[in-house]
């Protein structure tokens, strides 16, 4: 009996091993087409990133994608998510990369790996880690430079292995891995370092997987984009003449199967710019149009999400992108099926079959009420109070050389002249906003985006104070574009009237705000200025056992908005908010970052002038719809790069 069920056994597995030998994904270019198991295949995929939604809705967000009839999903890899400090590597919770992509396979999608190391995707620096601007006597960006390639090197040999036993061919979703990315917008123009990318993913995955590269439609993106050995494809949106589009794709590969990568439902918004919408009606028609001709399509993106934290990045020449990454997408920031995801589907099924799945509904937004908050310490006696480090020097440093990434370092020094009223202060180095206070008293606020803001004539606040602080905020590294040494704080020498103001002490901020502040020093509102950057809370209960996604809206009713700053729900940190520029108002709050049937705390960084007033205490709202594109002054961003 033992030896007939072992028999048994070697049999079953035999078999297994027969038919994961049998799994193969390769490029047909005869036919011109993709080969999925010895038969031709074409993919209708969706971008989405798991970083921006919380670990409790991958699988909420992927069935809904499953439902609108793709077959496969793209996503990015964004590197300083995974080293956010040198050497030290995170691959747990909502970085969990294999387990995201090994729940795609599940529900059974095929997956589209975009590892970079550049990816821009409007993340902060483009997914670079902040720490590669610490030295910059020696290191180049995207090209043949041996400090850069050495981080890149040791990040792939860490990265590549994970990636591996998830290939196709090896018993896993992922179909084909991107190299570097629209690399032809870069300038640097470096074929070597192509090659050289393409050698260490060759050598760490192997020789049968599907390497590509991604352009715009354009022959000059493609001369400096492409790479010999590895498979050409092209991106655009919709009102884009096809057939144009993929002759540019023929020049450099003219066999094989047509490929756009980013096709675009919706595009990215930037504070102080019209919120962007793209037609449903431009969409289906360019759709229905590549489809019709046996096009690969990925739509950038099917699901957007949110850029939670200080993960937003910039444009150039400096442009921050709002908190939330909805890009006017077919399913929305907060899962929201759209009328645009229908037409998307309805034409995919002319094309191929839909799932018997019923296209899920909507999920429950609540609104929570009125929270009321109180203030509770200065933000500049908090980083002095709390910061793990600071230190003093001749001349002021720059974020990246005090150990500091996001948020904010507190700059100070002492005046010689108490004499400041009428004096220029010019704050030209400043990157990338600075709050100046006068001790604890605000005197003016100057933002990099602005010229006109960056020198201050000073009006005093009443008293010969000597003490100058200045808290400098980073608003997110550049993204795109060739300079991508986006550095932070002070950047150059300050001076009063000309004088340059030396001797100074600087506070990180260090993660002191990557989650919820706590632990505030109490009895400090005789210093208390409306006007300066304080910190508010205030708690709120909820009776729902499965609490639901809801929305900030920074406004106090009768007082007005809560201009600018970072919120957070219990310990999570929200984004920022900028209601007073626009377009974006709400912040999403999803319902698992609520405690449920208990109390729960918000916690407002208010960097500018809050409603509050004098009274040190006032409310904000948390409803249950989103507001996304309050009219703005500045025109909507352009559409295509």
């Amino acid at each position: 009996m033992y030896h007939r069920l072992f028999v048994i056994l070697i049999t079953i597995a035999s078999i297994c091993t027969q038919c994961q030998s049998q799994r193969s994904f390769t490029i047909d270019f005869d036919r011109d087409t993709f080969v999925k198991d010895g038969k031709p295949f074409r993919y209708v995929s969706g971008s989405i990133h798991m970083y921006r939604m919380p670990r409790e809705y991958w699988t909420d967000r992927l069935e809904r994608m499953w439902a609108a009839g793709l077959n496969a999903i793209q996503t990015y890899v964004f590197w300083d998510q995974h080293e956010p400090i040198e050497g030290v590597y995170n691959f747990e919770d909502n970085n969990d990369l294999v387990g995201f992509i090994q729940l795609a396979q599940k529900i059974g999608f095929v997956v589209i790996l975009r590892i970079g190391p550049y990816g821009c995707g409007e993340h902060e620096f483009g997914g670079f880690p902040w720490w590669l601007l610490r030295n910059l006597d020696n290191i180049q960006f995207r090209q043949m430079n041996s400090v850069y390639l050495n981080a890149v090197t040791r990040w792939m040999s860490v990265l590549l292995p994970k990636i591996r036993p998830l290939l196709y061919n090896n018993g896993g979703p992922v179909i084909s891995v991107q190299v570097e990315n629209e690399y032809g917008s870069y300038s640097a123009c470096d074929h070597n370092y192509m090659g050289y990318l393409r050698d260490i993913f060759r050598q760490y995955l192997g020789e049968n997987v599907v390497l590509f590269t991604v352009d715009g439609n354009g022959l000059n993106y493609l001369r400096c984009g492409t790479v010999r050995g590895v498979y050409t494809t092209i991106d655009f949106g919709p009102d884009t003449n096809v057939n144009e589009s993929f002759n540019y794709q023929r020049q450099y590969a003219p066999c094989g199967p047509l490929i756009n990568t980013e096709f675009y439902p919706g595009w990215l918004d930037l504070w102080g710019h019209q919120h962007s919408t793209v037609s449903t009606d431009s969409i289906v028609k360019t759709l229905d149009q590549m489809l019709s001709i046996g096009v690969n399509v990925n739509f950038y993106m099917f699901y957007g999400g949110t850029n939670f934290g200080f993960t937003s990045g910039a444009d150039p020449d400096y442009n921050p992108q709002p908190t939330s990454y909805d890009y006017d997408a077919p399913i929305s920031e907060p899962g929201d099926i759209t009328l645009k995801y229908m037409a998307i589907r309805t034409i995919i099924g002319n094309y191929l079959p839909l799932p018997s799945t019923p296209v899920p509904g909507n999920n429950t937004k609540k609104a929570y009420g009125t929270v009321r908050l109180s203030f509770k310490q200065s933000l500049l006696s908090y980083i002095k109070t709390h910061s793990s480090y600071c230190t003093t020097s001749m001349y002021p440093k720059r974020f990246e050389e005090l150990g500091q990434n996001q948020a904010f370092v507190v700059y100070s020094t002492i005046l010689n002249n108490p004499e400041v009223q009428g004096k220029v202060l010019d704050l030209s180095g400043i990157r990338d906003r600075a709050y100046v206070l006068l001790g604890e008293k605000s005197i003016g606020i100057a933002y990099r985006a602005n010229s006109s803001s960056l020198k201050l004539t000073i009006q005093a606040p009443g008293n010969r104070e000597t003490h100058l602080n200045i808290i400098v905020e980073n608003m997110g590294r550049l993204n795109y574009g060739d300079n991508l040494l986006d550095t932070k704080g002070i950047v150059k020498n300050i001076t009063l009237n000309g004088q340059m103001l030396v001797n100074w002490t600087m506070c990180i901020s260090g993660s002191l705000f990557d989650q919820a502040p706590t632990d505030f020093i109490m009895n400090e509102f005789e210093n208390f200025d409306p006007n300066a950057p304080n910190i508010y809370t205030g708690d709120f209960s909820i009776t729902d056992k499965i609490p639901s996604d809801t929305f900030l809206l920074p406004i106090t009713v009768s007082k007005g908005y809560w201009e600018k700053g970072v919120a957070y729900m219990n310990k999570y940190n929200l984004g920022r908010y900028w209601p007073i520029l626009g377009p974006q108002v709400t912040l999403y709050i999803p319902g698992p970052w609520l405690n449920p049937s208990g109390m729960n705390s918000l916690t407002m960084i208010e960097l500018q002038s809050s409603p509050c007033g004098n009274e040190q205490m006032c409310s904000i709202e948390l409803v249950d719809y989103p507001i996304l594109d309050k009219p703005t002054l500045l025109p909507a961003p352009l559409l295509y790069k």
